[in-house]
């Protein structure tokens, strides 16, 4: 199921990579472009926190309706392949629910990070009185391992609830953990490989600059501290490459992450069509059923 999932998301980027290419062009200039608004906004005087709430709301709130946009128009492509506009770009319902979906999955995700810190004090706190010192770093450790490993399972089961709201013309998310019952390792093996796909081209494009400090790395071998000298190493040299190099670099890396954000996009799209079964011609008795 793993293939089938990533094959999908690959097919949109054989298919319509004109279309991926705009969007990951938006991608990057509206994240760029939000950045740069969030620096103009920001209070002049740095202890004003009404005012640095305020501009942070804001471009997160920019950042997520750009996000909903190109995540429904990667949908529309993989799901809806005959609905052909501009590049599947839209501003309709389905934009504004799948952004209203995003607002509600962000404001949980906070709110459970939060709640989950605060527990985590009271716990640690309260052990830190009966158990020694030693044992609460370790007991400590091994609690956010699991609640690390509880909140990526919450996320992989919920994902497909961003191409469910899409398909069904309504937010959804009971439905995207029902759909999901079974399927946590297929999606999470699809992300997986797909982020280890993009790491091992992030990879290459290094090597193809800095091969021989990454060789040196390999001799050495990969502990923390020569980690760290390499990735010294790395931005050193960076610096010191010509212009045209450094310009091939980050346009590299920029395209890179563009290109891994819209396959995780269709990745999503992909895995909804998988876990239910879907074929071209059954998308509109889907959303009826649903009515």
């Amino acid at each position: 199921m793993v293939g089938s999932i990533l094959g999908g998301a690959f097919r949109l980027l054989r298919r319509h990579p004109l279309s991926v290419l705009v969007w990951a062009i938006l991608y990057l200039v509206g994240i760029f472009a939000i950045g740069l608004l969030r620096i103009l906004i920001a209070p002049a005087d740095p202890e004003s926190v009404v005012g640095a709430i305020g501009a942070g709301l804001l471009s997160q709130g920019l950042v997520l309706a750009l996000v909903a946009v190109l995540i429904t128009a990667a949908t529309r492509a993989t799901l809806h392949p005959y609905k052909r506009g501009a590049c599947y770009l839209r501003l309709g319902a389905n934009e504004l629910r799948v952004f209203a979906l995003l607002m509600l999955l962000t404001i949980a995700t906070m709110v459970a990070t939060f709640l989950l810190t605060l527990a985590n004090g009271l716990l640690l706190g309260l052990l830190g009185w009966l158990v020694p010192a030693a044992a609460t770093g370790w007991i400590g450790v091994a609690l956010l391992l699991a609640e690390m490993a509880g909140l990526i399972f919450v996320q992989v089961r919920l994902s497909i609830a961003l191409p469910l709201t899409y398909l069904y013309e309504t937010i959804t998310v009971d439905e995207a953990w029902a759909q999901s019952r079974g399927h946590f390792w297929s999606i999470f093996g699809a992300f997986a490989a797909l982020a280890i796909l993009l790491a091992l081209a992030g990879l290459a494009l290094l090597a193809a600059f800095f091969l021989p400090i990454l060789g040196t790395l390999v001799q050495t071998g990969a502990n923390a501290q020569a980690v760290m000298e390499m990735v010294l190493m790395l931005v050193l040299a960076a610096k010191n490459l010509p212009a045209a190099a450094q310009v091939l670099l980050v346009s590299g890396m920029l395209a890179l992450v563009a290109l891994g954000f819209v396959l995780m996009t269709a990745t999503l799209a992909s895995a909804a069509r998988t876990m239910l079964g879907l074929q071209d011609g059954q998308i509109e008795d889907l959303r009826r059923s649903r009515g």
